[in-house]
């Protein structure tokens, strides 16, 4: 009867860890959606400083082909360009290293 109380209570402070630990990840997950209680990779090298200038980023547009709008989101920002159906697209770049991540081309 006594190993079967214990047995009782220690699942139960099993159960109570466990809901408290659910409790943490779902408050750090509203915090921060990329948050991770296990990383499954080895840490990266830190990302450089914002305030680290990345030098003269060149998007060779065709002539006549205009940045139309910018729209920053976090270290990303999303370059409109166009105004003509030839120059139509959007140019995603990393800001924080001057990259040019990708280009989006609408479909016809």
């Amino acid at each position: 009867m006594q190993l079967l109380k214990g047995t009782v209570i220690g699942l139960g402070v099993l159960i109570v860890l466990a809901g408290g630990l659910l409790a943490y990840g779902l408050y750090q997950k509203s915090q921060d959606p990329g948050w991770r209680l296990f990383s499954s990779a080895p840490a990266a090298d830190p990302a450089p400083s914002a305030t680290t200038p990345f030098g003269v980023l060149s998007l060779d547009l065709p002539e006549g082909c205009l940045i139309t709008r910018v729209r920053p989101d976090a270290n990303r920002a999303y370059l409109t360009i166009g105004p003509n159906s030839a120059c139509n697209r959007i140019v995603v770049v990393d800001i924080t290293t001057g990259r040019i991540v990708g280009t989006i081309h609408p479909g016809k």
